[in-house]
């Protein structure tokens, strides 16, 4: 229904209008008709400015049709177009829509009819409808929302139309504001079962929802939010560390009682460099939070307009500042600056020489918006570099917290005194104990991994495998002789991904029989490894400090060699550099910033797993695969034809760029692809041309690849 015009669906499939009368206030039945199917769904399409009724209706039927039936008093309930679905529909919204940004109201000849179907099988439909003959267009946009039947309402969000999808999470459609196509993100909101518009004079754009037996009401923030921009489809939550974090895994708690929800923590393991750890800034008087137990008047007076979380201190110091009013102009600029002095919100002084370290383990909670749990001060100028969670048989497969540590290292050159593996049990789901430390010899440790029931770690040039015991753990085997340093570690089978600080990759087999690590393969080209994603048994991701993503994948066969058939306890390795067997570069490709994490990971319910991979500067990128020959041609002649066609703004190949130490190999360039929608009508009209390809057809193909991933 809307302002003027009611649509209702009896069961059998006959439906009944009745229209407003605007003299008297009472409905009148205009028509009936029985559409040949039960009705799942329909809807009366918003009322355009200058005019007094909507001219179609849309009506979803049980035999997984979707028809445009017509209000006009002259063909009245007669069926104008119709098209068929993949599933039975279950909610649809037919509005007019701005193209060019803004309200309807104010584009009114820009709007267009749009159709949004929501089906049973968790996707929604998106389509144009012809606003004078009714007709559908052919070509659809559809994306995966979720596992539940989507239902559709309409909405506004900042002045502007928009639909509401509810499915295993909401799901807001609208269009951008900048460009005028349509975006889809989802709300950081928990699921909901139904929802509808909600106008008040508190609320002018509100969303009225329940959610299981509870009724609410939101609204969607458009101011700050990031609509419109890339981060729309993303929800942070922060979480303030103490020093810098170097790495992070997650454990299972195994709740001590039933009713305890809690199962996943997240240990962070922190640390810095030239720095002074919690304990020697506190009795220096330097508080590594930015408190320093006194504020300033400027401090008071913010902590006045903020939201009072933290009264009683505030009262406190008021009560302080009071009694201090008969001091001297010269006191207070010197009580400013010792608070100056002392205060560091970034941090502390540099230590004056070298070897010193700041570092701590902290506990998050990721249910709970990452709260700490439990935070470990490390030991003085000792550093917490790697972290893996490890399930020993001998323990029973309880999951504890393995902690690799440094003491007094120092860079230039790189040395330190002693290294040290920390062993944690998680108490409650909530706090960290030490089992015991092991201290170990032959260089830092970088890299730790579960590997069949034990500890697989990376000390310098050294891959060792340790067993739990009562008082430390125990050693079993170790590999020497690695390039240089271990620096990234992964395993799977019977197999270790070893990523060097400079030669690259490593593949390692666990033969059980000799209890031995034998090298099965290596990379001919060096690369100073910063992070790996293994794909799958054969094939590992990598990224390097210059800013280049690699796939690199074992030849077939080539682990035959690594079996023994000299005999058990073999006293030296036979094997050559020349006749180890040489990984194959299958994907080479430039990002142009150090890669500092990668991870292999769907974001959406449904969506295309892909490589997600994060820089230095912050930037989060992803590589999706393709799944079909023709994406691979469309999507190749698309780069091909923007490399010659695009603008260039600083004037560089972007060929080359992305070539900048090795030639791009088996990659397409998104970012260069997706700036097809920002040229102007007529560039992408010869591009089009030249792809055999309309302008829509071009667009609808980058969305759908877009929807997949996010």
């Amino acid at each position: 229904a809307n302002d003027s015009q009611v649509l209702i669906a009896l069961a059998g499939g006959e439906v009944i209008y009745f229209e407003l009368d605007p003299m008297s206030g009472n409905l009148t039945e205009t028509g009936s008709k029985d559409m040949g199917a039960d009705v799942c769904c329909l809807d009366v399409g918003t009322v355009p400015k200058g005019r007094s009724r909507s001219m179609f209706a849309a009506i979803g039927c049980r035999d997984q049709t979707m028809r445009v039936i017509s209000l006009d008093p002259s063909s009245m309930l007669a069926q104008k177009s119709s098209t068929a679905l993949r599933a039975t529909p279950h909610g649809t919204a037919l509005q007019f829509v701005s193209t060019g940004g803004g309200s309807v109201e104010d584009n009114a000849g820009d709007a267009d009819l749009i159709l949004t179907v929501g089906l049973d099988d968790g996707s929604a439909l998106r389509v144009g409808v012809d606003s004078v003959t009714g007709s559908i267009s052919a070509s659809p946009s559809r994306r995966f929302l979720g596992a539940r039947p989507v239902s559709v309402s309409r909405v506004s969000v900042g002045s502007s139309p928009a639909s509401l999808l509810l499915s295993s999470r909401p799901w807001i459609s609208r269009p951008d504001p900048s460009s005028g196509r349509n975006v889809m993100a989802p709300l950081s909101y928990a699921p909901l079962d139904h929802g509808c518009a909600f106008t008040s004079d508190a609320i002018p754009e509100g969303i009225v929802a329940t959610a299981g037996s509870t009724l609410r009401i939101l609204s969607v923030e458009a101011e700050g939010s990031g609509l419109g921009t890339e981060d729309e489809a993303f929800n942070s939550t922060s979480s303030a560390l103490r020093y810098t974090p170097r790495e992070m895994c997650l454990l299972s708690t195994g709740a001590a009682q039933p009713q305890q929800e809690r199962s996943l923590v997240l240990a962070v393991v922190e640390s810095d460099y030239n720095d002074y750890g919690l304990e020697e800034k506190t009795a220096m008087g330097f508080d590594g939070t930015g408190g320093t137990g006194k504020k300033s008047k400027k401090d008071a007076k913010k902590d006045e307009d903020d939201d009072a979380m933290e009264m009683d201190e505030s009262d406190d110091e008021e009560e302080k500042k009071e009694g201090k009013d008969d001091d001297s102009d010269a006191e207070d600029e010197l009580d400013e600056e010792e608070l100056e002095a002392i205060a560091t919100p970034i941090r502390g002084p540099f230590p004056p020489g070298p070897g010193h370290w700041g570092s701590c383990v902290r506990l998050l909670d990721p249910s709970d918006g990452c709260s700490t749990l439990d935070c470990v001060e490390m030991g003085r100028n000792e550093a917490a570099l790697c972290c893996a969670s490890v399930r020993f048989h001998s323990r029973g497969g309880e999951a504890l917290l393995a902690v690799g540590t440094v003491t007094g290292m120092t860079m230039h050159p790189l040395k330190q005194s002693t290294s040290h593996i920390l062993l944690y049990r998680v108490m409650n789901g909530e706090r960290l104990q030490l089992l015991h430390r092991t201290e170990v010899s032959s260089g830092p440790v970088l890299a730790m991994a579960h590997f069949q029931g034990r500890l697989l770690v990376g000390i310098g040039s050294t891959l060792r495998l340790y067993e739990m015991g009562k008082r430390q753990l125990l050693r079993k085997c170790e590999l020497r002789g690695l390039p240089t340093i271990v620096k990234t570690l992964q395993t799977a089978g019977d197999r270790a991904f070893v990523g060097d600080m400079i030669q690259s990759m490593q593949f390692v087999r666990y033969d059980s029989t000799s209890n031995r690590l034998v090298l099965v393969a290596n990379d001919r080209n060096p690369r100073p490894i910063t992070c790996q994603e293994l794909l799958d048994l054969n094939t590992v991701a990598v990224g390097d400090k210059f800013g280049n993503i690699a796939v690199l994948r074992l030849p077939q066969g080539a682990d035959a060699g690594a079996v023994d058939i000299s005999g058990t306890r073999a006293l030296w390795d036979s094997s050559r550099e020349d006749t180890t067997p040489k990984l194959d570069m299958l994907c080479h490709y430039h990002v142009g910033e150090v890669v500092t994490g990668m991870t292999r990971a769907s974001l959406v319910a449904g969506g295309a797993e892909c490589i997600i991979y994060v820089t230095v500067t912050g930037r989060i990128g992803a590589l999706v695969p393709f799944v079909s020959r023709d994406d691979i041609e469309f999507f190749t002649l698309l780069e091909g034809c923007m490399r010659t066609d695009a603008p260039r703004p600083t004037g560089r190949e972007p060929q080359a760029y992305r070539s900048y130490y090795a030639p791009i190999k088996h990659m397409v360039d998104g970012e260069l692809c997706e700036s097809f929608t920002k040229l102007s009508y007529e560039e992408q009209k010869k591009i089009a041309d030249k792809l055999d390809r309309t302008v829509d057809e071009v667009v609808k193909n980058l969305e759908r690849v877009r929807h997949s991933l996010l």
